[in-house]
């Protein structure tokens, strides 16, 4: 399984764009403003996987939609401005011949989930944990620092080579350090912004 982060050569703000090429095609999230120049070079997209419904990783959505017909997942698909399927903690969603459980992880946004491959020791984290110990902000709508923490917790029992982030590098060293540092840091307490 090949993954690549087509939001890389954007220059308006967004969030990344992870490409999953295997025997599918899988984007999780889709970004903003100029990424999608990125996305439609692509021949095809089977399915897509929203960790949150924040703009700048759905706003390409409905273009995703219209261009593609692929299959669309999201824990509030009422949030959504296309139709999707609902999915829930604990699901098990297959991506390319692998299997993701489905991590609800609220603090950021309600509706923010992981996504881990226990065979491959992958994690999608969306916009809860960043590298070098970040987290996701809690001052928006939504935001709370005590689900974040305890969202954080959640995945600190995994067993993670590489995770990706919602923004900034993917994380291929460490990956479990740089989880219990960016807890440590949420557990501070201390104002982001």
């Amino acid at each position: 399984m090949n993954i690549s982060n087509l939001a890389e050569q954007a220059e308006d703000f967004t969030g990344n764009i992870w490409y999953i090429d295997g025997s599918e095609k899988i984007l999780v999230d889709v970004g903003t403003g100029d990424s999608w120049k990125s996305i439609r070079e692509l021949e095809e997209v089977d399915k897509v996987v929203i960790t949150h419904s924040h703009y700048d990783h759905v706003d390409n959505l409905t273009k995703v939609k219209e261009k593609y017909s692929p299959e669309i997942y999201a824990y509030k698909p009422e949030n959504l401005d296309v139709d999707a399927v609902k999915i829930s903690e604990n699901d098990r969603l297959t991506l390319s011949d692998t299997e993701f459980q489905i991590i609800h992880t609220p603090g950021h946004k309600d509706d923010s989930v992981c996504l881990y491959s226990e065979e491959e020791k992958i994690l999608f984290t969306g916009d809860l944990i960043f590298p070098e110990g970040g987290f996701g902000r809690t001052d928006l709508e939504e935001g709370d620092r005590e689900l974040l923490i305890n969202s954080i917790k959640k995945i600190t029992t995994l067993d993670v080579d590489t995770f990706y982030p919602g923004h900034e590098d993917m994380v291929g060293q460490n990956a479990n350090e740089q989880i219990q540092s960016s807890l440590e840091q949420a557990e501070r307490r201390e104002s982001k912004y």
